[in-house]
């Protein structure tokens, strides 16, 4: 009840009264009380195009007092049997001065700052200890969602340790009929599994725990999530995604008890699991934690309409900026031959690379001396890595390579020289999550786990690769190996046991060397590899250009890692490795550079293998790629056109631009006898007709009207098993 009726009514009450001697203290008290929470409960609006969120203050928490579409005027949260909607806990305890403190939040301000980027901060005060928290949330101009991130400072003068604290919890208002789904992928890691893309009707009794942790599990059966999700009103043709911009061990829970009841939705760090370590970080005086930021969006359509406006706002407000217009690149990697490349092999190629109308060549993991010792071979490269950059730039091609910076190894440093990152070292081996015995000893291009929650590794690290890419000298910095660390048997690094709590340190950690070495080289582009989809999440997204998805190279696991991790992230940041694979026909050999060439295309193969025939064919691919599919991979929309690959079925990827009316369908046959198959388009205008060509002929050009393509198809024919097509869309 606002401030003004209250006093009315207290003043009326007091006249009607004062003949029984009415207490004057207690209408004063109750006044004041009614002016109290009126101010705790003051609400802000955010908005996007996409998303309108009204956020409210309460006692110890926020409140989520409205989600809605800005399409359709959907509300998504509201109260319930009376029950307020969505409330964010705040935490209730603290450990100070070898005591547990109940920790009361009293909210003292709120400021608000417009613009192209809205931003609201929402202010408590904990007086013992004393704690300040701010409630900070931000929506940008445009398509996209809104951000929320919580920071908790330290006032005391003495160190105080906090439990976990939600970035978001939420409660959806479930529809009459029973029509939502939850939508989710997984991580490709080593192969993708069987299933991949998830999504489940959100019934009585559901529950979704999903998992991202910095080095993902290969379990198929508790595979880790992308840290996205999506909920989809089937029948109401709309829905809402969330996501983790966070690399630590992160958790997106949904779940809903009864038929009638709400959908429970949390996000944010991983509670304690299997009986674990409770998450506790410890904050020094003034400092301040941080929760992982999480996006909250809505949108109209079906998932491919919400992860196409989620792509465009992960690129514009997530992705370092992209500074070469030819992005994604054509890239060949050395990975085709192993740790056998060298100097004559790394030239060979770079020739190759040019002749095909390739744009970068890569040098990956054997270039250097040993695990953490990351200067050239002397046998391999005997005039350093310089020429090699030299050459690739005099044939017009940018350079990238390899490095496992966070990765140990058993060398020993000349006396006060630190060139070497090795567990032997005496100043050193404290950096490392353990101790290792004398006859250890790192494999060929993995080694020891260096936990960047401690300060001098990360010092350390950055060091050596500001020293990395000025010397060789780089276009491009991919990393691999496992870079943020869960596990640490150190008691003087920044983290405590909590596995949370070393996960999340380790990020800051790894956060600290990316950030810094981006900002003092502004036209590097950086590569997060990580074994291969291993680490896949939006704090990585916020500090590379593209991203392995898998560490499988065949054209199905390609295909596969590629449809599920399009939904959560924009296209142009999908890798996937071209290898060898057996083929017997032309058509095949053209189905497999396909498999890799939805995204991001990188060549691991060795290319002087290749027959006149199939050498002249990757030339026309590669010159297509870069002239009709590159602008829409970088622009375009993307939909999932057919169920997940399994290698039987037909499955197909479209893309479509509605700013050119340009689009195409990448059409592949598995091993069914099937020789033609109809693929249901989308995103096109009903009333406009399009040219259809088909890139290897297999079909006639046509023209239908993009109702007719909507509603009925384009029939493709592949008379051969594991072949493909690309059919090319214009609007008239």
């Amino acid at each position: 009840m606002p401030a003004r009726p209250v006093l009315s009514t207290l003043v009326s009450l007091f006249r009607r009264k004062r003949s029984s001697a009415f207490p004057v203290c207690l209408v004063v008290a109750a006044f004041l009380l009614a002016v109290k929470t009126q101010s705790q409960r003051r609400g802000h609006s955010l908005a996007t195009a996409d998303t309108g969120l009204r956020v409210e203050t309460g006692p110890n928490r926020i409140v989520i007092a409205s989600l809605q579409s800005r399409q359709t005027r959907k509300e998504w949260i509201g109260a319930q049997s009376g029950q307020e909607a969505a409330a964010i806990p705040l935490i209730e305890q603290a450990e100070w001065e070898g005591k547990t403190a109940r920790l009361t939040w009293e909210f003292v301000s709120s400021r608000v700052a417009k613009g192209p980027i809205q931003n609201l901060e929402l202010t408590f005060v904990s007086r013992s200890p004393a704690l300040e928290l701010r409630s900070l949330w931000q929506a940008r101009t445009g398509d996209g969602p809104i951000e929320h991130r919580i920071q908790i400072t330290n006032r005391e003068k003495t160190p105080v340790q906090i439990p976990l604290q939600l970035t978001l919890a939420l409660s959806l208002r479930a529809p009459a009929r029973e029509s939502l789904e939850h939508w989710w992928v997984e991580k490709g890691a080593i192969t993708p599994t069987p299933y991949g893309t998830h999504h489940d009707p959100i019934a009585e009794g559901y529950a979704a725990n999903l998992f991202s942790i910095p080095y993902a599990r290969e379990d198929e059966e508790h595979r880790d999530a992308i840290p996205w999700s999506a909920v989809q009103d089937t029948q109401g043709h709309q829905g809402l995604y969330v996501g983790i911009a966070f690399s630590g061990r992160v958790r997106i829970a949904v779940r809903r008890a009864e038929q009638a009841g709400p959908i429970l939705l949390e996000a944010g760090l991983t509670p304690e699991e299997d009986g674990a370590a409770p998450f506790v970080t410890r904050l020094a005086p003034g400092e301040t934690f941080e929760t992982p930021p999480v996006f909250l969006g809505c949108y109209t359509g079906d998932v491919d309409d919400g992860a196409n406006r989620l792509h465009r706002w992960v690129e514009k407000a997530l992705r370092p900026p992209v500074h070469d217009a030819r992005y994604p690149l054509l890239v060949n990697n050395s990975w085709g031959s192993g740790m056998a490349v060298d100097e004559r092999l790394a030239r060979q190629m770079i020739a190759d690379s040019a002749d095909l109308g390739l744009e970068m060549f890569h040098l990956d993991a054997g270039w250097f001396r040993g695990v953490g010792d990351w200067y050239p071979d002397p046998a391999k490269f005997p005039q350093g890595l310089a020429p090699i950059a030299d050459e690739a730039h005099r044939n017009g091609l940018l350079f990238g390579l390899w490095v496992g910076w966070t990765q140990g190894g058993a060398h020993t440093n000349p006396p006060g020289q630190q060139t070497v990152l090795s567990v032997f070292d005496p100043e050193m081996k404290g950096w490392f999550t353990r101790d290792y015995p004398p006859d250890w000893r790192p494999r060929p291009f993995t080694g020891a786990d260096v936990c960047l929650g401690d300060p001098r590794a990360v010092e350390w690290c950055l060091r050596e690769l500001r020293r990395i890419v000025k010397e060789y000298p780089l276009d491009l910095l991919e990393h691999d190996q496992r870079m943020i660390v869960d596990a640490c048997e150190r008691t003087d690094h920044r983290h405590t046991a909590s596995a949370t709590d070393i996960a999340y340190r380790a990020a800051q950690g790894y956060y600290q060397v990316y950030d810094m070495l981006r900002a003092e080289n502004p036209n590097l582009l950086f590569e997060n590899c990580v074994d291969g989809g291993h680490t896949v999440d939006y704090g990585i997204v916020q500090r590379t250009h593209y991203v392995s998805i898998t560490d499988t190279y065949d054209p199905l696991s390609n295909r596969r890692a590629f449809y599920d991790a399009s939904y959560a992230l924009p296209p142009a940041m999908c890798e996937c490795y071209v290898a060898d694979h057996p083929r017997k026909r032309l058509a095949e050999f053209l189905a497999i550079l396909r498999s890799g060439m939805m995204g991001w295309c990188t060549i691991m193969c060795d290319t002087s293998q290749w027959s006149q025939e199939e050498r002249a064919a990757a030339k026309a691919q590669f010159a297509l790629y870069k002239a009709r599919l590159r602008p829409l991979i970088q622009s375009a929309n993307l939909y999932h056109v057919s169920e997940r690959p399994d290698g039987v079925r037909w499955d197909g990827i479209q893309y479509f631009d509605p700013q050119t009316g340009r689009g195409a369908l990448f059409a592949f046959r598995g091993t069914t006898p099937e020789t033609q198959h109809v693929f249901t388009l989308k995103g096109l205008e009903a009333g406009k007709p399009y040219r259809l060509t088909f890139q290897d002929g297999s079909s006639a050009l046509v023209t239908r009207t993009g109702k007719a393509l909507m509603q009925t198809g384009v029939t493709v024919s592949l008379p051969l098993p594991q072949t493909s097509e690309i059919v090319f869309l214009t609007r008239q």
